[in-house]
């Protein structure tokens, strides 16, 4: 990457964000992670007009105070942010949350790997191919 990457993590689940985080550091050390343990926060935070918009999006689904569809929808219609990449990163491994993802403009979706490898080595292709490609 030629210039530092800012990613945005929507995840309530405090161990999740650290290995994240701690995995987006090993694959470099510019990106700038910023963590929300709640789609509001984040949401708020995008829709103020002096934050910088982050190059992509990962997106945990089952979130407290607004389900990660909710927030997907938001962002996706939004005149000012729908041109965020947006990548699902749950749990779930349904199918059904898979095609609604889609149908709702989410750029990619990512289950959660079991490993920190296999997702060091997820993390670094989606940041590749969808979230910082042009940098």
């Amino acid at each position: 990457m030629n210039k530092s990457a800012t990613i945005m993590l929507v995840d309530d689940d405090e161990d999740d964000r650290l290995i994240f985080t701690s995995v987006i550091s090993e694959i470099d050390a510019t990106i700038d992670c910023i963590c929300f343990s709640t789609a509001l926060n984040s949401l708020k935070t995008l829709q103020t007009k002096d934050t910088g918009k982050p190059d992509c999006i990962f997106l945990d689904l089952n979130l407290p105070l607004m389900h990660g569809f909710e927030f997907l929808k938001i962002i996706k219609t939004s005149k000012d942010l729908h041109d965020i990449p947006v990548i699902i990163y749950s749990t779930s491994s349904r199918e059904a949350d898979k095609i609604k993802a889609k149908e709702l403009g989410a750029s990619n979706f990512l289950s959660k790997p079991s490993s920190m490898r296999d997702l060091k080595e997820k993390v670094t292709e989606l940041l590749t191919t969808v979230c910082c490609n042009n940098n």
